[in-house]
């Protein structure tokens, strides 16, 4: 048995919202339907459930995923990600630091990445460490998951979180509505103050079904918004060519 299916297999104790895993539910797995709630804390306009809404997540329900991170068989991080295409997925960098024996954080040894597809192992090909983005490299097979179009802003749109968690045989959705203010820098970060620390890592839709941006948690006390914008420059340096023995830098 591969590492990462005795990861897989073991169930995550560290979290109590996760349910422990059946090898045998390791193929494709079927989408809930979401329920929909804004969320009620301290975050500004807070927007309610309608049917647009409704449908923005047909259209983006099977970009969510979610990530597991061990360093081993012992203690192992799950949190949400997104798919953005090319078998590379976006999620919380700080996800990837594992509680060791003592306490102290360590990179995660073994990573995979949970989609309605099956599960894929994973690896790390870039971090901003500015933005607390990480960004995953699925196998071959994963290439074709689709990802969304990325959107050009978050000023006054009504926004969409989701975070995927496995649940049974099933891959349940938590959908939390509100808006935010854009920062007058587009690369700039948003304090998502309010929104629940266990969203960090989930993409960020807007009302058209692009990606609006990710959220992360830079703390054990912070979530922000990463704006699309930012998430574009950091998926331009993955797919930047790797300078050629010869050339001038």
């Amino acid at each position: 048995m591969s590492r990462v299916a005795a990861i897989l297999s073991l169930g995550l104790a560290a979290c109590a919202h996760d349910r422990a895993f059946d090898r045998g539910e390791a193929g494709a797995l079927k989408n809930t339907s979401p329920a929909i709630s804004p969320w009620p804390g301290p975050v500004a306009d807070p927007v309610a459930a309608d049917a647009p809404a409704v449908a923005v997540i047909d259209r983006v329900h099977g970009m969510a995923v979610q990530v597991f991170a061990a360093t081993s068989t012992e203690k192992i991080n799950a949190f949400p990600g997104v798919l953005v295409g090319d078998g590379l997925v976006l999620t919380d960098l700080r996800g990837l630091q594992v509680a060791g024996p003592g306490g102290d954080l360590q990179p995660a040894a073994e990573i995979a990445v949970l989609t309605t597809q099956g599960i894929f192992p994973a690896r790390v090909v870039d971090a901003a460490l500015d933005a607390d983005v990480a960004v995953l490299e699925l196998p071959e097979g994963a290439r074709s998951l689709e990802g969304p179009p990325l959107g050009e802003g978050t000023s006054g749109d009504q926004l969409l979180a989701l975070r995927a968690s496995k649940q049974g045989p099933a891959l349940l959705l938590e959908v939390i509505g509100f808006s935010i203010r854009r920062p007058e820098d587009p690369l700039g970060l948003s304090s998502a103050r309010g929104l629940p620390l266990s969203f960090a890592g989930a993409p960020v839709f807007d009302a058209g079904g692009a990606l609006a941006g990710l959220l992360v948690s830079p703390s054990e006390h912070d979530i922000v918004l990463v704006p699309s914008a930012r998430l574009v420059q950091i998926l331009a340096s993955v797919h930047s060519p790797a300078p050629q023995v010869g050339d001038h830098i």
